[in-house]
């Protein structure tokens, strides 16, 4: 799941610049190298040149993102999503970027991959990252804070569409017994928040 974070945003990206400069093509190629340092200046140089440009702009927020300035990358991202509330890419950065962030509200991802889930495809990857994004979201949440029964209807839902689609995934037996297990243990629909903290 580590390098899917970051590379299955590219598709939607490269697929919608035709005609753009080299910027994105070098950028791309320096996140791809692992240089985040000289990605971040040469979207910053490109945003210069088009400062209208959103692509641009999430591909800055990602080259922050890979630094750990989460804080920063959520700044640009939050300017995209007020500009185009609907734009799947910042919505993808925004969730993967709340949930690398370690200080994050776990349900600051899970609310914006609900958000980018209805505007995927199904029959793409980023579809059942998304479910396995909300589902482990949702994990956390119950080992820590508790959850509400339909919370947990919900991490079983993502979890299980996550497993249906990806049976051969490394995590996807793990997955199984664990939504197995909560579903066997989850307490009534009256109990207003539950905590299942690891043994």
């Amino acid at each position: 799941m580590k390098l899917f974070l970051f590379t299955t945003l590219l598709f939607f990206l490269v697929s919608n610049s035709y005609g753009q400069t080299n910027y994105l093509d070098n950028g791309n190629q320096q996140l791809n190298d692992n240089d985040f340092v000289a990605a971040e200046q040469t979207f910053r140089d490109a945003i210069k040149s088009d400062s209208s440009n959103l692509i641009y702009q999430n591909q800055l927020a990602l080259s922050l993102m890979k630094q750990k300035k989460h804080g920063e990358a959520q700044k640009i991202l939050d300017k995209i999503l007020r500009l185009d509330s609907n734009n799947i890419g910042a919505l993808w950065y925004s969730g993967t970027n709340n949930f690398l962030d370690k200080t994050s509200d776990p349900r600051l991802t899970i609310k914006y991959f609900e958000k980018v889930l209805p505007l995927l495809d199904e029959s793409q990857g980023q579809y059942f990252s998304a479910n396995w994004f909300i589902g482990k979201s949702y994990h956390v949440l119950l080992q820590s804070d508790g959850l509400t029964y339909d919370e947990v209807s919900r991490m079983l839902e993502c979890y299980s569409t996550y497993v249906k689609l990806q049976p051969n995934a490394n995590d996807a037996a793990k997955i199984s017994v664990f939504v197995q297990h909560i579903k066997d243990i989850r307490p009534p629909d009256n109990v207003k928040k539950w905590i299942n903290k690891p043994q």
